[in-house]
């Protein structure tokens, strides 16, 4: 088995900036006291879950973009752009979701990050099995949060 060496400057970076985006998100959304007078569709958490879900995943996504990073080729530097660009939207997807309260276009727009990720998550099957593990719990909530995102458009 060939165990590489942990890249601590990386593995900060990747995970670092992976939270920070995860921050920027927080702060561009504002509070969550919205989300318990909202009608809420069948399966929707309570609120306190959530920044502690988000946490996770985006801790785990950090990991997973320091995996491809040490891959030092093509496919990798590709997805890594498919990354990128999908963080950048979800941290704007609070923005358009919470402060701007456009429930539909916010739903749309999480598809697009949805699209991004799953091209992300088939790349990174090709290039590293634990990367593609680290992105996997991503793409599912990302999944269950359209879900929540329809929910709350059509019943709001």
């Amino acid at each position: 088995m060939n165990i590489k060496p942990i890249r601590l400057k990386s593995l900060l970076f990747w995970v670092g900036t992976s939270l920070l985006a995860g921050g920027v998100s927080a702060l561009l959304g504002g509070s969550m006291d919205k989300y318990q007078n909202l009608t809420r569709p069948p399966l929707s958490p309570p609120s306190i879950l959530f920044p502690i879900v988000w946490g996770i995943l985006y801790l785990l996504i950090g990991i997973g973009a320091y995996i491809l990073s040490g891959e030092k080729n093509r496919l990798s530097e590709t997805a890594l752009k498919f990354y990128w660009a999908q963080l950048i939207l979800n941290s704007l997807w609070s923005l358009i979701f919470w402060r701007l309260e456009a429930f539909t276009f916010a739903a749309i727009w999480l598809a697009l990050i949805i699209f991004l990720t799953a091209v992300l998550l088939f790349l990174s099957s090709k290039i590293n099995k634990k990367a593609f593990y680290c992105f996997l719990p991503y793409l599912l909530w990302l999944c269950f949060a359209l879900y929540l995102n329809i929910g709350i458009a059509v019943l709001n």
